[in-house]
Parts: C-alpha cells; sequence; structure tokens
C-alpha cells in the first residue's frame, strides 16, 4: 500500500497540484486523500469507495486507473489472506447412550381426548354451515332482477393507487458514486455526471448506495423526492411499493 501511496502523491506533486485543487476537482474530501496518499486505507469508508476515489484520483493524475485498482486489491488480499478462511464448526456428535425410546399411550387415556375432539368438530360445523333458508347477499332492483353488492370503495381505491412499477429518475448536481440494484439485479456501479439523467425501472423494489447524498436528486414516478443527506454524507436506502410515498414530497 506503500509504493501505491507514494505513487499517488509523487504525480500530483509532480503536476504541481495541491490537496485542496484535487479535492475540488474530483469532490472527494481532502481528508480522504490524505488517507490515499498516506496508504491509510482503513480511514475511508469500506473498500467500495476506496476503490471508487482510487479510480477517480488516478484519472485526474492521467494514471491508468485500472492498474492502480488492481495493485489496491492485489495488495489488499496480500494483506489480509485470513479474511479469505472461513471456520466451520464441526457438528457435535450424538452420544450412544442417547435414550431414543417412544413412550405409547394407554387405550384409556386416548378415548376421552378423541372424543372431545370429534364434539369440537361437530359443533363448528353446526356453525359454518349454511342454511338453506338464508337469503342471498343479493340485493333486488325495482320489482325484479338482482344486483350484486358494490365493490369496497377502499379495495377499489388500493387498486388504483398501487403502482406497476417503480420508476426513479436519478440527476447529480455534481459528480458523485452511485451503486444501485433493481429487482435485485445490479444495473448501475459508477460515477453520475451532473448533465446526465439515470432512469431505472423495477416491479418488486430498488436499492441505491451512494456517494455523496448532498448531491443526489431524484424522483419517484414523477414526484420528487426528499433529500437524503448532507453534502459528502454516504447514505444507502432501498424502496418498495410499501415506503416510496414516504420518500417523496
Amino acid at each position: 500500500m506503500i509504493d501505491l501511496a507514494a505513487t499517488l502523491r509523487a504525480e500530483r506533486e509532480r503536476a504541481g497540484l495541491t490537496l485542496e485543487e484535487i479535492s475540488a476537482r474530483t469532490k472527494i474530501k481532502v481528508a480522504f486523500l490524505q488517507a490515499l496518499e498516506r496508504g491509510d486505507f482503513d480511514q475511508l469508508p469500506g473498500n467500495f469507495f476506496a476503490r471508487a476515489f482510487l479510480r477517480t484520483y488516478a484519472r485526474e493524475l492521467h494514471l491508468p486507473a485500472d492498474e492502480i485498482i488492481a495493485a489496491y486489491e492485489a495488495r489488499s488480499v496480500a494483506v489480509a489472506p485470513e479474511a479469505r478462511t472461513q471456520v466451520v464448526a464441526a457438528p457435535p456428535k450424538l452420544s450412544r447412550s442417547m435414550d431414543w425410546s417412544i413412550s405409547v399411550p394407554s387405550p384409556h387415556s386416548v378415548w376421552p381426548t378423541l372424543a372431545l375432539a370429534i364434539a369440537v368438530l361437530t359443533v363448528l360445523y353446526a356453525i359454518g354451515r349454511r342454511p338453506a333458508d338464508v337469503p342471498s347477499t343479493t340485493a333486488a332492483v325495482g320489482t325484479s332482477g338482482v344486483a350484486e353488492a358494490p365493490v369496497s370503495p377502499r379495495s377499489a381505491d388500493i387498486a388504483t393507487v398501487r403502482p406497476q412499477k417503480l420508476t426513479i429518475e436519478i440527476r447529480a448536481s455534481r459528480v458523485m458514486w452511485v451503486a444501485g440494484m433493481a429487482d435485485g439485479k445490479r444495473v448501475i456501479y459508477r460515477l453520475v455526471e451532473p448533465e446526465e439523467v439515470v432512469r431505472v425501472e423495477a416491479h418488486q423494489d430498488l436499492w441505491f448506495r451512494v456517494g455523496d447524498a448532498g448531491a443526489f436528486v431524484y424522483s419517484i414516478n414523477g414526484s420528487p423526492g426528499k433529500a437524503l443527506g448532507a453534502s459528502g454524507e454516504v447514505r444507502e436506502f432501498r424502496i418498495t411499493h410499501d415506503n416510496y410515498r414516504a420518500l417523496v414530497e
């Protein structure tokens, strides 16, 4: 990590740029840039953003971004190989002395219980049976004919209000990183530019993670979305048919 960090710092200094200038261009906080140049990746908000920051920083310095990311991932695996090892506990052994005997109830204790069960079922059947002389739920119209009972207004409203799809349109007020999934499938995993409009549809749910909540501008099914957080804050959220109305204005 030290060689990778030293490369970033040396290239920035060779270009005659300060950390503040790089921050203004990339929208990455100065503290995160300092962590990149020290190789102190534990100070970043996870591997996902570490890779995103490295790629953006490398492109700004005209370095090969793919090689920088590959070097970071190779060093990460080398530093913590134990993270790939999963310890699985062996299942407990059954004791040979375990008692597997089955007790059979005596006939004297079974018959009272069976009789009670038959009595309960008889009562339930009598209650649930519909008498033959009970009139139908249909109501007479005029002097002849019948009309079906009206459908509940609440049921009709729910059927018309619930949308068949969830549609989100994303705009960025400045460059920001967005990762998103629709119905469990990844649909976006990159930086979004201010002039872009990203439109995503789903039948069940949408999931997003944004690197700059203050720059995330969106609408759901045509309604403007509420602010998710302040500038520079990382936010993760899920949109469903049940909760999307709480996210719009």
